[in-house]
Parts: structure tokens; sequence; C-alpha cells
């Protein structure tokens, strides 16, 4: 395992992989064995947006971005499943042809190993993508029996599956986790990496795990690259100590949703005025939850922190 420093090593203009990365892809490719490409990011690009007016392209009824799909043609909402039509011209300032797609998903990495290599047998292996379980159950197979010379996949690929030929996995972003604010964020990545990379060389073959990251030197880059779980285990768990989370301490998220902001504020007030007094419990908030609006609803939340014997019920 090694990682790749994209302050160093940067991709193309327009491309999201590294010249380190397609070297090895290309030795792959003639060593007749298989790539696989992980990006935990299903479509074509997370935004869309004008570059005349700026105007982005976001659900009506979630405080989210649309995701492109471009194989469908679609702008879509994870979140609720709302979908439109990708259209030609910006509907704020009526421009044509300025639209432009913003970062990567798995659909857009797929067209830049395309167009480096155009005769490779490629496959893109996502939950969304037409022809559902029976089409993912035939691709695994044709995977399995080496019909498919690079594979780019989200997390479907990460656990349960055996591919003999394939001794290069890349991560495309390995950052990409690390970011959401979440106190089990790192743990979350490094079990997930960790999955992903252990796809190639599990026939004996020699292998190579590669991962794209603006930060070699985090603690979770370190540690998959070292394989030295047990060093990532305690410094993990000093953390939590520190700052008192679990298994050292509780914590638990209450959302609260209503049809109005100033409904669902005023649910959260009510319910944090209404919180017992302990003193080994803290109620934080309310504050607007990180969507902060889901299928049309309102959302606020309170976070409980307490300790570990503190009875939250």
């Amino acid at each position: 395992l090694k990682t790749i420093d994209m302050r160093r090593a940067p991709p193309a203009r327009g491309g999201f992989l590294s010249p380190v990365l397609l070297g090895h892809m290309r030795q792959t490719l003639e060593k007749k064995e298989q790539s696989l490409l992980f990006l935990n990011r299903r479509g074509y690009a997370p935004l869309t947006l004008c570059r005349v007016c700026g105007h982005r392209f976001g659900c009506p009824v979630c405080s989210a971005w649309l995701v492109e799909h471009r194989f469908r043609g679609q702008l879509v909402c994870h979140h609720c499943g709302h979908n439109e039509r990708r259209p030609e011209a910006c509907p704020e300032c009526g421009t044509l042809d300025h639209l432009v797609a913003c970062g990567p998903g798995v659909e857009r990495i797929a067209e830049e190993v395309v167009a480096h290599f155009p005769d490779a047998r490629t496959i893109v292996l996502s939950s969304d993508l037409m022809g559902g379980v029976r089409r993912l159950r035939l691709e695994l197979e044709a995977i399995a029996n080496g019909e498919a010379d690079i594979v780019i996949g989200t997390q479907l690929v990460a656990k349960g599956h055996n591919f003999p030929d394939m001794t290069l996995v890349g991560v495309v972003d390995a950052d990409l986790g690390l970011a959401n604010g979440d106190p089990r964020a790192a743990e979350r990545t490094f079990q997930l990496l960790s999955q992903v990379t252990g796809r190639a060389g599990r026939t004996g073959k020699k292998s190579l795990g590669l991962l794209q990251t603006f930060q070699p030197d985090h603690p979770v880059m370190r540690a998959i690259v070292s394989g030295d779980a047990e060093a990532f285990y305690e410094r993990e768990i000093a953390e939590r100590e520190r700052a008192v989370l679990p298994p050292f301490g509780r914590l638990a998220g209450v959302i609260v949703s209503a049809a109005t902001r100033a409904e669902a504020e005023g649910h959260a007030r009510g319910l944090r005025r209404a919180a017992p007094h302990a003193a080994d419990l803290f109620v934080l908030g309310p504050a607007e939850a990180p969507l902060s609006l889901i299928g049309g609803r309102h959302r606020f939340r309170l976070l409980i922190q307490g300790e570990r014997r503190a009875d939250m019920q």
C-alpha cells in the first residue's frame, strides 16, 4: 500500500487520476490483470452550476445539491429521490451550453478511464445504474471470470467479492470520508479503505494499493499504509477518552422535523427546556441539522452528551 500525494502529483487539468495511478493502471493492463478504482460517490458529479451567473442546481425540497447522472441524463437528489432532466440552458439566466459539472462521481471517473484506455474493457459498479440487482450480479460474474480490465465502483465493491485477477486498487479520493463532522469518521474511513484495498492480490499475486490523498500524513492514511490497526485503535481510543465520546461516554442526536422552520425550531427549543437536569448529562443546541431540509420538512437537531453511566432514556 502507498499514498499518492496529490499536491505533488496532480492530475491533468480537468482530470481526477494522477499520472502515478495512470502509469500503474497501464502496467496492470499490459500484464493482462485487473484494476479497481474506488470512489464512494454515485453519479457523474455532485454539483452542476452555470458558469455565467453561478446558479447551482439544488433540490426544491431538500437543502442538498442535485447530483448529475449523465448515463440517465438526469439531476437527482440522493436524499428524497427528486429528479429532473438536465437542461441545456440555465434556468436562471437562460444561457445555453454553459452548465458545468463540479467534482467527480464514478460515472465521470469511467469517462476519464475510457479517454486514457479506449481499448480496455471497463465496468462501472454502482447501486443506481439501470438493470438493478440482476445487472449487478452479471457484472460481478464477468469481473470474476476475467471479462473486465478496469472496474470503477462505489462501496458495493468493498467487501464480499473475490476477483482473482485483480492486482491493483486505486482509491480516487481517500480523503472523502474524513470531513463530514462525524466523530466516527476516522474509524469508518479506516475500515472502508482497508476493505477496499484488500480486494487486490487475494489469490497470492503481487498486488498494489494506491491512495490518492491531499493528506498523506493523516493518521488514518499512515495506519492504512502501515497496516498497523493496533496503533490506529490506540490513538483513536485515546482521543475518544479525552473527549468523553463513546465508548467512554454517551452521545445521541435527536432530530425534530416539521412543515415550517419556526415550528421545527419551536418544538426543538421546547424539548430542550423540558429536558431533565442531571449532572452527568449535557444537552447541546438546538441548531439546524446538517441537512436542514429533507422532503420539504425543516429539521433541527439536539445533541445529548453524557457520562458512560448516564441514563439517557
